[in-house]
């Protein structure tokens, strides 16, 4: 018998759904640019700056600060006073490494310095940054510029690093980072890729570091070991040969993107070492070198005066409205931000609506 085919049924036309938006998504969008933007940028400031940073903030045109000179705790306390958490608390930054490079040294007494440390048991290193962490954010303090993870004692970093031995860099600014972090601060490790074995002083003059195949059998480790998510990374001005070109790390794609995030698949904040240092003045306006940085993947750019604060804003906003700058590349960075500081954008929307009203 022959088999009746079965009838066929034409299929309904499939209509593509309305992507959903969510209500946070929402709310992002109607936060005004500007506002968002400011997130991105850190200013260094001396106390004498301390009520230009207050403006600043209130005026959403940065979100967080970095603690130059060594203010004193009537000096911190004060500030913060005046700054309005609403709707974007101002997290505060400092170096406190140890040795050199200990901002509030005067508050809290003497660290010692890295290679001071390496000679330390490491519980002695961890209790020390524990308590000293819970000062900082008893403080108002809550991220550290802190630790070296720089392998190698080269120019410009000296006793700021642990060792000439990755796996001693790796031991001991592991303590540090999980003394910090039990105390509730976050760590930044830096100078990414490496500063250790540099040329010389980035504050002086663009550093070069050795080949890249070098770096990643020896500077890189650190890195590889310690990092996850929940740190944040400071980008050196220091450029990689058969990496970055003649480009510092910190404007560079194949450093920030290429190498951070994807090699080692680190999804934390990124922050460029300052862009005042002769590294980037020699060859860049801060402005152009902010946009750069951004380009190149770079969360947070730290300018070292809070006088060009605004200026650099307004440089970052025109790039996005011309297209040179992604808005998904950058959006990215500013979700991390809200991250960090807990914000959720419904809550901001509402406290900017009842700013303006």
């Amino acid at each position: 018998p022959t088999v009746t085919p079965e009838p066929t049924v034409t299929p309904e036309p499939t209509v593509t759904p309305e992507p959903t938006v969510t209500p946070e998504e929402e709310c992002f969008s109607k936060i005004p640019i500007r506002s968002l933007l400011g997130q991105l940028i850190m200013t260094l400031a001396y106390p004498t700056d301390f009520s230009l940073v207050t403006e600043l903030s209130e005026n959403h045109e940065i979100g967080f600060m970095g603690i130059l000179g060594s203010p004193n705790r009537q000096e911190i306390e004060g500030f913060l006073e005046n700054v309005s958490a609403d709707p974007f608390p101002l997290l505060i930054a400092s170096d406190e490494e140890g040795g050199r490079v200990q901002r509030l040294r005067a508050e809290f007494g003497r660290l010692p310095s890295a290679a001071e440390l390496a000679s330390m048991p490491l519980e002695d290193i961890e209790q020390m940054f524990l308590e000293y962490g819970r000062g900082l954010l008893d403080l108002g303090v809550s991220i550290a510029l802190a630790p070296v993870v720089d392998v190698g004692q080269g120019p410009g970093i000296g006793d700021r690093s642990f060792s000439n031995d990755p796996q001693s860099v790796i031991r001991n600014a592991g303590a540090v980072i999980s003394g910090l972090e039990q105390a509730g601060i976050v760590p930044v490790l830096k100078h990414f890729p490496g500063h250790g074995s540099a040329s010389q002083d980035s504050h002086l003059g663009l550093a070069t570091t050795p080949s890249i195949e070098i770096l990643r059998e020896v500077d890189l480790l650190p890195y590889q070991d310690l990092l996850n998510d929940s740190h944040a990374v400071m980008m050196g001005h220091l450029v990689v040969p058969g990496l970055t070109g003649d480009l510092p790390a910190s404007l560079s794609s194949a450093a920030v993107e290429d190498l951070l995030r994807d090699e080692l698949a680190f999804n934390g904040l990124i922050f460029t070492d300052s862009l005042g240092m002769g590294a980037i003045t020699a060859r860049w306006t801060v402005q152009e070198a902010a946009v750069m940085a951004l380009t190149a993947g770079v969360d947070i750019v730290m300018i070292s005066d809070p006088q060009q604060a605004s200026e650099v804003l307004d440089r970052i906003e025109q790039s996005i409205e011309a297209g040179e700058l992604k808005r998904n590349s950058v959006f990215n960075s500013i979700h991390r931000v809200l991250a960090l500081k807990n914000l959720n954008p419904c809550q901001i929307l509402d406290t900017i609506d009842r700013e303006t009203n």
